[in-house]
């Protein structure tokens, strides 16, 4: 299935934040199955979901993989709701496993599912760009699969991406998601944001692979 076609918050959306951090993201190695076992081991469900994701997106994990994902999730926003980390894990991991549905109307529920979570957590968090960018690659993916029957609004994935592009600037993680989102709705933006994200240094594999996501989509785009 093309990338991006169905509610398309892929694992990128799980794989970092833009809030300043005191340690390096446990990601950032790339391993991420031991990563998830060490954060299931130590009670980090935010963490474990988001490995299970990684896996998902960049090591071609599977179903199993994604509904650990979502069961990681739905325990952190469970114990921790007002997290905006955790509400964006758990729209992160339901996006995926609506997009491994198919064309069915429980993977809309899904898909339904993940934008109440991403909208909880932008709620939370309203100045977060890593969750605006997010949140506007869930719209544009619903409006490029069903239009307004999906629930997806393209002016709003254009407001959620260009405003998160503007305030992250120099953050891979939001050039990347921002630019898919321009590019689902076939936006002129998404050309230089997607650029952007790909000439951005990209320090450790959990960058590499969401540059090379990025790259791909670049690549794609019809001159």
């Amino acid at each position: 299935m093309k990338r991006g076609l169905l509610f398309p918050i892929t694992l990128l959306l799980l794989l970092g934040t833009i809030h300043a951090q005191p340690a390096p993201d446990p990601l950032d190695a790339g391993d991420y199955a031991q990563v998830y076992a060490r954060a299931q081991a130590g009670g980090d469900a935010v963490t474990a979901s988001r490995a299970a994701a990684a896996m998902t997106e960049y090591r071609a994990g599977g179903r199993d993989w994604t509904a650990r994902a979502v069961q990681a999730a739905r325990q952190a926003t469970t114990t921790r709701p007002g997290d905006p980390d955790a509400q964006l894990a758990l729209g992160s991991a339901l996006g995926l496993q609506a997009r491994a549905g198919g064309y069915t109307l429980g993977a809309l529920n899904t898909a339904q599912q993940a934008r109440a979570a991403l909208d909880r957590a932008l709620t939370l968090a309203p100045d977060r760009p890593d969750i605006q960018a997010v949140l506007a690659e869930w719209h544009a993916g619903a409006w490029a699969k069903a239009g307004i029957f999906s629930g997806g609004n393209q002016d709003r994935a254009r407001t959620l991406a260009t405003a998160a592009a503007r305030r992250a600037p120099d953050t891979l993680f939001v050039q990347a998601h921002a630019g898919i989102a321009l590019s689902l709705i076939h936006d002129p933006q998404a050309r230089a944001t997607l650029t952007r994200a790909a000439t951005l240094n990209a320090d450790t594999p959990l960058e590499r692979d969401l540059q090379t996501q990025a790259k791909r989509v670049l690549e794609g785009l019809k001159p």
